[in-house]
């Protein structure tokens, strides 16, 4: 029987968005070391936090770069800092954007106290210190996926993103706490291998949002 006729032509087809996979600790903690490209990324990554802040600062827009490709299904997902200096001033597009989120955390904080430790401004404070740090992936994410400057000044957008990403979202938070977690096993090896170690977990952090929010997803940014 045909139900398509039998339902009749005012029956209406709804479409169904696609649904983001949700990240997994197995897939994200493996993406950095996956491929040959990925592993001498993490290497070469490390290698330029010797530079310290610039290092940290083009690292940052290596990262972006990444998670654009994973949302666009774009392999290799790793390719390189070249051209250094767009990855480097998209990395300090991302830096700023880290300022511009905690700011009202540090101007509350500090008003508080200089106003002999005002509970009111310092809990304020802290308060608007979590909630950026929980948008901020959000922000970033959706910034990489669709070259959307907005999200780097628009810390409202970014916490709408992160609490649409529901519990995908919170999955990544956790897969994430636990790969940055295990970098400082790094600091063991003379504090040298954390250089490495931190790379490959701000490359886990990536992946794991992404899968979070933006793979599979074809809605408008």
């Amino acid at each position: 029987m045909d139900i398509a006729a039998w339902a009749g032509p005012c029956s209406p087809r709804r479409r169904v968005p696609p649904r983001k996979p949700s990240p997994t600790f197995a897939e994200s903690f493996r993406f950095p070391l996956a491929t040959p490209e990925a592993r001498r990324d993490v290497v070469v990554g490390g290698l330029w936090l010797l530079l310290t802040v610039p290092g940290w600062i083009l690292n940052l827009g290596h990262r972006l770069n990444v998670v654009a490709r994973l949302h666009r299904g774009e392999v290799p997902y790793f390719r390189g800092f070249d051209p250094l200096g767009a990855t480097f001033v998209r990395g300090l597009r991302a830096f700023a954007a880290i300022s511009v989120y905690l700011s009202p955390s540090a101007v509350c904080m500090g008003a508080g106290w200089v106003m002999e430790r005002d509970v009111a401004l310092l809990t304020l404070g802290g308060a608007l210190f979590v909630l950026a740090i929980f948008a901020l992936p959000g922000g970033m994410t959706y910034n990489a996926a669709f070259d959307d400057l907005s999200y780097l000044y628009r810390p409202d957008r970014a916490f709408r993103r992160a609490v649409q990403g529901g519990r995908a979202y919170l999955k990544a938070w956790s897969i994430a706490m636990a790969a940055v977690s295990l970098s400082l096993l790094g600091l063991l090896a003379l504090g040298v291998g954390f250089l490495f170690t931190s790379v490959w977990a701000w490359s886990v952090v990536g992946h794991a949002f992404a899968r979070a929010l933006v793979m599979a997803d074809d809605a408008d940014a």
